[in-house]
């Protein structure tokens, strides 16, 4: 079969890339001709109309624009030499074909569940970022009503696509899989108890919440953590470090303060004090790796995530994992108390669940079992039944 996949190129790989070039590639050794249809989504080739807005004029209003360019571009290609179309980020699935299957990771967001947030960090003005989030979606709704069928990346992205599209019917979920390794033991005793840490793994943009992580630890000043990862909001988390570090009480630091901001790292200074926070930006596969294995336990604060590929690759190495209550899809990999900890969205609430793991090892190591064997779901053979049904559905 031949099969197209229509995707924006962002001009970078992370997770969700990834994950898409995987199913591509499983697709490709099961017999189907692929073919990548990508767009240019940072220098649009084209402007809906013809008209196009200076980007000094209102950064909302311009990437509004460059938004209903891009679906102008999609829904205009010409996709009739495929028997399938594939569509992946937004808001490729304007594509139009008879036999549409959106692997679908997440609506634009910041115009649906995370529109209050962004206007409460200071990323937008508030009336006009509702006025074009009420455009957005009734720009997206007819093209994603075309749609055959929606394979979401997770319940909590499949639950979004019911409360802002009103679609369920034809809306099934996928789980990206991860490499499970049989070889690593579910505890390492010996490596965790020569430096005990807690790591943290992901990209560094808003609202991963990275900032919650570094407060836990300063109410922890004998415990090490571990931040693995690169991002914009880097040389905010770093000053951020340095700030709690001085600060006589951690706790004292709202959520404005902390990460519901545009990180403002111009009105923090640096210090040179010892922290112990240790930032790994660069890891290659094998130091990740040596990372995960030598850790006591994994936190994934983010904020609404959609799915949450790093915590799952934390469970496989048999780290207990903490995330907080609206974590969105986080909190679907965490059985509370069985294999790690819900908590509240606090410093405070993190820093007591991995004092508790630190202090408890026998509870650490019997978390951690349980943690491994619950990422067994989650494996690649696992993710393309689920992406092979959605073929099915739509081409039968």
């Amino acid at each position: 079969m031949k099969i197209g996949i229509a995707k924006p190129d962002f001009g970078f790989v992370g997770g969700y890339e990834r994950v898409i070039e995987r199913i591509a590639g499983e697709l490709h050794r099961a017999g189907h001709a692929i073919t990548w249809i990508k767009v240019d989504a940072i220098d649009v080739p084209e402007l809906p109309f013809g008209v196009p807005l200076p980007r000094h004029v209102a950064p909302e209003l311009w990437e509004f624009q460059r938004y209903a360019a891009l679906t102008e571009i999609f829904a205009g290609l010409d996709t009739s030499d495929f028997d399938l179309m594939i569509s992946t980020q937004p808001p490729s699935f304007a594509i139009r074909h008879e036999r549409h299957l959106a692997v679908f990771s997440h609506h634009q967001r910041i115009y649906y569940d995370l529109e209050d947030a962004h206007i409460g960090a200071g990323f937008a003005d508030a009336e006009l970022h509702h006025r074009i989030a009420t455009a957005v979606r009734r720009l997206d709704q007819p093209s994603l009503e075309r749609v055959s069928f929606f394979l979401a990346a997770s319940e909590e992205v499949a639950g979004r696509i019911e409360r802002f599209n009103g679609l369920s019917e034809n809306v099934g979920v996928y789980h990206a899989g991860v490499a499970f390794r049989e070889d690593e033991p579910a505890d390492r005793p010996a490596a965790r108890a020569a430096g005990w840490y807690a790591i943290s793994v992901a990209r560094h943009e808003f609202p991963k919440r990275s900032e919650l992580f570094i407060q836990a630890l300063k109410h922890l000043p004998e415990t090490r953590g571990v931040l693995v990862g690169d991002g914009t909001r880097l040389p905010w988390l770093r000053a951020l470090d340095a700030r709690l570090t001085a600060a006589p009480d951690p706790a004292s630091f709202s959520a404005e303060e902390l990460w519901l901001n545009t990180a403002p790292v111009e009105r923090i200074e640096y210090a040179s004090l010892d922290s112990n926070v240790e930032f790994v930006v660069d890891a290659a596969s094998d130091d990740l790796h040596d990372l995960y294995a030598g850790a006591g336990c994994a936190v994934a604060p983010a904020y609404l995530e959609d799915y949450g590929l790093t915590a799952v690759e934390a469970m496989t190495y048999g780290l207990p994992l903490i995330v907080c209550s609206d974590g969105g899809g986080l909190p679907w990999f965490v059985e509370d108390g069985v294999t790690g900890f819900i908590v509240e969205p606090t410093g405070r609430a993190i820093a007591d669940a991995i004092a508790r793991l630190r202090r408890e090892p026998e509870l650490a190591v019997e978390m951690g079992r349980a943690a491994r064997e619950g990422s067994r779901r989650f494996t690649w053979e696992r993710a393309m039944e689920e992406i092979h049904r959605g073929v099915a559905s739509v081409t039968a």
